[in-house]
């Protein structure tokens, strides 16, 4: 008796250091974000006004989540505060220490939101993202709703505030995903451990997302696969036979799928989920072909009991684009075609391309590249060492990349296709630390004996992965901020510019990267000259001095934009700024971080 005393007394210190640890964990990221300097942020981005006590209470906390995971009795509240702790973490810091939201795309995203509020319809031919205004609509509609002028009360704490959101339907993925309670949250851990993609910003893109997670998490909720008759496989052969029967009638109509919610709960969840696929289709140009690919996926993997509802997603995907979107696809239909099956050049426009710029911009460029090959790498282990009843994960990780053949999306497709596939990606890199040994699909590898201390090695291997794919994803998150980050004196030039312009004159900068485009839009252009010129700023100068805009702002960040991405030499922005004073300009306005200049009479 005195020793089961004895365990269940080390069981509750066990308990109480690992909620300790995670509360100490939290208590040292406020001291640091207290501690941080925004104005002395170095090539490195974030991380570089990043003292000790941040880094500690990263550690804290996942060595907390690594306890609880694997203790004996899993209790769920205790791992779910602590994956909370972690989000704030990894996705509040920049919210807490940089004074305005970053990127430019957040500003200019609001300025659509602005000017729906005030005229109540979207501006045509001026934007391609105002022909999927969703998002931009309800934005405006909450913004008036909260009684605010604009939204850009919103966009400081926006990329925490929809992390936190997707922690819902990534719960709910997980525990119907069939790698087991503990692979299951140690894939959401996983999930916010490996997203270093920058795109919950405040933008339709995070909605959408949020979105798609919803629509699958239903899915995954009401469906799953039946069990098959007969022994489990194990041969190539046998596994080969049940795979071609991916390609039956049954398997398209959803009839290897069953559920156990009655037809007219099921009906109900149908309909909220084709709105929820109507919002994603009116919202973003590349989300809803994703969420159709997904919806495929689970269908062929007995996961979707529906076939309606992917063909509602993909009729009302294409009714938009040919309709609603009709604006942007008139006269562009080589930017909706251009790329299809271009392999080499989409390859080129998302990976070659991005790996310029200076040594620490390459560093972290090289970082997220190698962050995205361990990740998958780790998931691969997974797919061989986990049984299951379906594939529906390896599915919905590989689907994404099917729009990459599609459309290369700027450059950035393939970021998308990582961020699309990231929440089951994450779920089997879980399963190759935790895999399941039950389902009818067995696995590829033996399962590995445990020894004496099998759990303690499973918290140190769980503490090591999470800890160096978190450590990653926070130098590589925050690694642009050094340009894409802005500063209060920034936004004051940008007001000021706004302030004083009259409708018809221009705003000029050399880079896109200045918080500007939140008003004013269909009135005030804003004119950037980088476009690659030799040399570089003698080229922007001209370009400049040839649009003539009545201001110009020079800047902290397009200076750091400068030196860290164009490769242009140290110092060039005061050397432009003695340029222009030469030729008509004089200065205006001016803060520690940027300067105005206004055009008198041009010089030659």
């Amino acid at each position: 008796m005195e020793f089961l005393d004895r365990i269940s007394s080390s069981a509750r210190q066990l308990v109480s250091a690992s909620l300790g640890l995670g509360v100490l964990g939290m208590v040292m990221w406020i001291i640091s974000v207290y501690q941080a300097n925004f104005l002395q942020m170095g090539q490195l981005g974030l991380v570089s006004v990043l003292g000790w006590p941040y880094f500690a209470g990263l550690v804290l906390v996942i060595a907390a989540l690594a306890i609880e995971l694997l203790r004996i009795r899993l209790v769920t509240t205790r791992v779910l505060v602590l994956i909370s702790f972690f989000i704030v973490i990894i996705f509040g810091t920049a919210s807490a220490i940089e004074p305005i939201a970053g990127l430019t795309t957040t500003w200019r995203i609001a300025g659509f939101a602005h000017y729906i509020l005030q005229n109540g319809h979207v501006l045509n031919n001026f934007d391609a993202r105002f022909s999927w205004p969703g998002a931009f609509s309800l934005a405006a509609l909450v913004t008036a709703f909260a009684g605010k002028a604009s939204a850009l009360s919103f966009l400081r704490w926006f990329p925490l505030a929809i992390e936190l959101l997707y922690l819902a339907p990534l719960l709910v993925i997980s525990r119907f995903s069939g790698v087991g309670r503990r692979a299951g949250l140690l894939g959401v851990v996983l999930f916010y451990a490996t997203n270093w993609i920058y795109q919950d910003y405040f933008s339709p893109q995070a909605l959408d997302f949020l979105f798609m997670l919803v629509v699958l998490a239903a899915v995954f909720a009401i469906w799953q696969p039946k069990t098959r008759s007969g022994s489990q496989f194990f041969g190539p052969r046998e596994r080969w036979r049940q795979s071609r029967a991916i390609f039956t009638r049954s398997r398209v109509e959803g009839l290897d799928s069953i559920t156990y919610v009655n037809g007219s709960t099921t009906l109900g969840v149908l309909g909220l989920l084709g709105l929820i696929c109507f919002a994603t289709a009116v919202s973003h140009q590349l989300t809803p072909y994703a969420l159709i690919l997904a919806l495929l996926a689970c269908l062929f993997t007995r996961r979707l009991g529906r076939p309606e509802l992917a063909v509602v997603a993909a009729i009302l995907a294409v009714s938009w684009l040919s309709l609603g979107a009709s604006n942007y696809w008139i006269g562009h239909l080589s930017a909706v075609f251009g790329s299809l099956f271009a392999f080499g050049s989409t390859f080129s426009a998302n990976v070659t391309s991005r790996v310029t710029g200076s040594a620490s911009h390459l560093l972290i460029v090289h970082m997220l590249i190698l962050l995205t090959a361990v990740t998958y790498l780790l998931a691969a282990v997974g797919v061989l060492r986990r049984a299951t009843d379906s594939r529906a994960l390896e599915a919905l990780a590989a689907a994404p990349f099917l729009l990459i053949a599609l459309q290369n999306y700027q450059g950035e497709g393939l970021i998308r296709v990582v961020l699309f596939g990231l929440p089951f990606v994450s779920l089997l890199t879980a399963s190759a630390i935790l895999p399941s040994r039950t389902g009818t699909i067995r696995p590829f590898l033996p399962k590995f004996p445990l020894f004496r201390h099998g759990r303690a090695a499973l918290r140190v291997v769980v503490f090591v992965v999470v800890l160096a794919l978190a450590l990653a994803t926070v130098v590589v998150r925050g690694g642009n901020d050094a340009f894409e980050a802005f500063s209060n004196g920034e936004l004051y030039a940008v007001n000021y510019a706004y302030n004083h312009v009259h409708a018809g004159q221009t705003i000029g900068a050399v880079s896109p990267n200045l918080p500007y485009g939140q008003r004013n839009i269909e009135s005030v252009p804003v004119f950037t000259a980088a476009g690659g010129g030799t040399p570089p700023v003698s080229s922007d100068r001209r370009a400049l001095l040839r649009a003539r805009p009545i201001y110009i702002i020079l800047s902290q960040s397009q200076e750091a934009w400068g030196e860290l991405v164009a490769g242009y030499t140290k110092g060039w922005e005061l050397s432009l700024e003695a340029s222009l004073l030469n030729n008509g300009y004089h200065i205006v306005a001016s803060w520690q971080t940027a300067t105005v200049l206004k055009a008198g009479s041009f010089g030659t």
